[in-house]
């Protein structure tokens, strides 16, 4: 197991800089460029505004009124005695990134195996990588240093595919909660159509151990502030008819709950999924029928789409991420973001590492412009592009949305926890501000298309400070 130790509580010295430490809990008022999302069409930027969160990590306001932190802190009922923490000229507040797609157990994967295509790096790379984790030493040891990556680089929410291993999915459960990270994870389940050993005695055992999860992640956050179950079935080219009944009735039994799963990656992937599962019209339905659809659902790819797919995923309210470095790696194709949102779909950003070889969201939405781009390319139409502020939206509160948690997360509107980066623009990195120091929407599209770990200082998840170079100052 590794010597890292968790992130300790937090925080503010007398001089007004975030120091790791104390476990006392106070207000305290932000003062600075400010930056968020409030609709696909619309990036909110505050060139100087004060952002207010109270001891339990909660935005009591975001005031745009004042000229300074003391005057924010006078104004508002309660903050008369918060910390304080203003601002340099390049940094600036944004909502915590969100990915809705990542497999935990591929991490050490990752920028291998892209060869060949979905089939062939299952076999040579995923399945004998997945299967490993029988034993859970290994859990101990990958889990520890991914989730502190992942923190590092910006991901406040991650919705986690974990392996068949139920000990091993408590690890990646026990390891998020204690580094703080929110998180989406089920134990996943796999009956035929894999290698290496990589599947499960039976269905019964596989509901059972998907059972043991779901109860031991309900034990450790009983109240989900943090970390979250799901019912996952990784593919209906993995789970046959009986195992997928039973996951669709584990799920009535255990409402609320999440899904996860996979859906039309591949054209080889979706027919056999159908010779599997005979009969339905579309692999939407299929999922549909045993219960598994509704707006709790995360499906990941969703390229290969007919109309009725698109048709019932729009009815059920059910959620996409978007994995466009994998889908490109492994050659799987295009997934029409575009298509997707004007048919009311919610759509987020995934990394899906390792098919994708970056954890980075900032990645992923460079890697989401640029597959709208080939669409574009390939089709001739440029409504398939997606706007900068589409981008933003997908990475943030798209994928609250997707993950049903943005009502929590996702921007600064009061009320929702404060998950927030302070992002610094002003470093010896790669980006070059020269000549824009004053332009607030320069500073941002510089950031997310040449940015990365370096320029995130402070990582944010419920008012906690988890993670960001500065931690480690």
């Amino acid at each position: 197991m590794s010597d890292s130790a968790s992130p300790p509580p937090y925080t503010v010295s007398n001089t007004g800089s975030l120091v790791p430490g104390s476990s006392k809990s106070l207000n305290r008022v932000f003062f600075g460029r400010i930056i968020h999302s409030k609709s696909l069409k619309e990036v909110e930027i505050f060139p100087k505004a004060s952002l207010g969160v109270d001891d339990k990590g909660n935005i009591q306001f975001l005031d745009a009124n004042v000229d300074s932190a003391a005057e924010a802190c006078a104004k508002h009922p309660g903050f008369a005695n918060a910390e304080k923490v203003t601002l340099k000229p390049l940094q600036f507040l944004f909502p915590g990134l969100i990915d809705t797609h990542m497999h935990a157990p591929q991490y050490p994967n990752m920028a291998l195996g892209m060869e060949g295509d979905l089939k062939e790096w299952c076999e040579n790379w995923t399945d004998p990588m997945e299967a490993s984790y029988a034993d859970t030493s290994k859990a101990h040891r990958v889990y520890r240093e991914m989730v502190q990556k992942e923190l590092e680089n910006g991901s406040t929410t991650v919705a986690y595919n974990s392996s068949i291993h139920p000990d091993a999915t408590n690890v990646l459960a026990d390891t998020c909660l204690e580094f703080g990270q929110r998180t989406v994870i089920g134990k996943l389940c796999i009956l035929v159509g894999s290698t290496h050993g990589n599947w499960e005695k039976n269905a019964e055992q596989s509901i059972e151990d998907e059972r043991k999860v779901v109860k031991h992640i309900r034990k450790i956050d009983p109240e989900g502030k943090l970390v979250m179950p799901c019912i996952q079935p990784r593919a209906g080219s993995y789970v046959p008819p009986e195992l997928m009944a039973g996951l669709g009735d584990l799920c009535r039994d255990s409402e609320p709950i999440r899904v996860q799963a996979h859906m039309c990656e591949t054209p080889l992937e979706v027919e056999n999924m159908h010779k599997l599962h005979d009969g339905f019209e579309s692999y939407a339905d299929m999922y549909n029928h045993y219960g598994l659809f509704g707006p709790r659902t995360i499906l990941a790819h969703c390229i290969h789409l007919t109309e009725r797919d698109i048709e019932v995923m729009a009815e059920r309210k059910v959620g996409v991420a978007h994995n466009a470095n994998s889908n490109t790696c492994l050659t799987d194709g295009w997934c029409r973001v575009r298509q997707l949102l004007d048919k009311g779909i919610k759509v987020g950003l995934g990394t899906d590492c390792s098919a994708g070889y970056s954890i980075s969201i900032l990645n992923a939405m460079r890697q989401a412009s640029n597959v709208s781009r080939h669409l574009t390319i390939h089709t001739g139409d440029p409504a398939w592009k997606l706007d900068f502020e589409e981008l933003v939206y997908l990475a943030t509160m798209g994928g609250a949305e997707v993950c049903s948690l943005d009502h929590t997360v996702g921007n600064f509107e009061v009320g929702k926890a404060f998950d927030a980066l302070l992002v610094d623009v002003g470093l010896d990195d790669n980006i070059n501000t020269n000549g824009f120091e004053h332009d607030d929407m320069a500073l941002l599209k510089k950031w997310v298309f040449m940015g990365d770990d370096r320029s995130i200082r402070k990582v944010f998840v419920g008012g906690r400070l988890v993670a960001g170079k500065d931690l480690k100052a």
